[in-house]
């Protein structure tokens, strides 16, 4: 409502290098759970920050965690600094992160999970190239496919139909059937995909590192649209009163209309949006954070 600061918690240990936390917060029944480079995921209480509890298994986590409401799990992403085992994905119990089940990657894991309530699964990708499917209870194996470059951003699914996309830093998109992992389209850039898709509408928008933001027809597979920015896009798209929203590294929110790709409105910030925005459809407020360790709260001016 202010920005004033309600509270503010350190992660426990030192991190690597400059990375503290990468890891995007995932709320939940009063909780806040995300991943730091100190190996820890963290379980704090959303009113005053204190740990509820935490999860040490990793020697770094910048994945971002996912929540199975049904099934009361967090999923998330871990990295190892161990020879053959540089990668892996845990799910814990949200009320007292106990480990349910975990499987490893050859490859660190910075790609952030995607869950389907509908198919009870879980898709994971690695930098080792390796993309796999789990059951979301229990953590069976239901297909592992490897693509030819790692796979950084976060995965989506498709829920209608049974599509699990995601970018690669083969410069590709990927759509994958969730029955078996068989690839059903890609589409090419020109450069690496850091973004995480959005589908929305029978359309899939993603971006890339070309600064181009991409629409194609989930039912044709053509392209219906693209859109250049100024800058390298790092940042992942949301649909928001109808509109979709995405920073660029050039700083500058873009509002796209998610039929023609037309660009709408724009937001200059300071300095390079390299995060998902977020959006709170009760106060119409959009939250932007920013590269220059800012957060924008901005509200749409009406135009005649």
């Amino acid at each position: 409502k202010t920005g004033d600061v309600a509270w503010n918690f350190t992660m426990k240990g030192v991190g690597s290098g400059r990375k503290r936390i990468l890891s995007t917060p995932a709320v939940d029944e009063g909780r806040v759970y995300f991943g730091a480079y100190d190996g820890v995921v963290y379980a704090l209480n959303k009113k005053d920050g204190r740990i509820v509890w935490t999860c040490e298994d990793a020697d770094w986590v910048g994945s971002s965690p996912v929540i199975s409401e049904p099934l009361g799990l967090v999923y998330i992403g871990l990295e190892f600094g161990l020879f053959g085992k540089k990668g892996g994905i845990v799910a814990l119990d949200k009320k007292t992160g106990r480990e349910v089940w975990k499987d490893t990657f050859k490859g660190l894991t910075h790609c952030t999970p995607a869950y389907s309530e509908k198919h009870n699964i879980v898709v994971i990708g690695s930098n080792c190239g390796t993309v796999r499917c789990f059951d979301a209870k229990n953590g069976k194996v239901l297909w592992s496919i490897t693509v030819p470059a790692e796979v950084r951003g976060g995965i989506t699914v498709d829920e209608k139909r049974g599509y699990a996309l995601f970018g690669c830093y083969d410069s590709n998109l990927y759509i994958l059937s969730l029955k078996n992992g068989e690839t059903i389209h890609t589409y090419k850039c020109f450069f690496p995909i850091y973004s995480t898709p959005l589908v929305e509408g029978g359309r899939v928008v993603f971006a890339s590192l070309d600064k181009i933001v991409y629409c194609l027809n989930l039912e044709t597979l053509a392209l219906e649209w693209k859109f250049e920015t100024q800058g390298r896009i790092f940042a992942s798209p949301i649909l928001a009163e109808d509109k979709v929203m995405i920073g660029s590294n050039d700083g500058r929110l873009y509002e796209l209309d998610p039929q023609t790709g037309n660009n709408t409105s724009i937001f200059q910030a300071t300095e390079r949006i390299v995060n998902k925005i977020a959006y709170n459809p009760k106060t119409k407020r959009f939250f932007v954070p920013t590269f220059a360790n800012e957060i924008y709260a901005l509200v749409k001016r009406e135009t005649s």
